[in-house]
């Protein structure tokens, strides 16, 4: 597994709603492989804080370790938290979006 992992969120819509997280990675091949999603209420910090809990069990300590996301301030900060030793950086799309809407 490359050190390099994308985590996001989808709001769920329906019967139940709530919010779902995944963690994602690419393989040898450059396959989208998951490592983990999970489910929560909503998209906050305290969900988040939770599904990287988790994902930080389950994957151990990993040098270099590289998280993408979106612009999203809670998972910016519960990054910083829970993997304290790795990097977190915007995906490029969201990155040149930012620099359109700035005048």
């Amino acid at each position: 597994m490359r050190p390099v992992i994308a985590v996001d969120g989808t709001h769920l819509k329906g019967r139940f709603g709530g919010t779902m997280f995944v963690a994602t990675t690419q393989d040898r091949n450059e396959q989208v492989y998951p490592i983990a999603f999970g489910y929560g209420d909503s998209e906050n910090t305290f969900s988040w804080e939770w599904f990287l809990e988790c994902l930080r069990g389950a994957l151990g300590h990993i040098d270099d370790l590289v998280f993408i996301s979106n612009r999203h301030a809670s998972i910016e900060a519960r990054i910083s938290k829970v993997f304290t030793y790795a990097t977190h950086t915007i995906c490029c799309w969201h990155f040149k979006k930012y620099e359109e809407a700035i005048p």
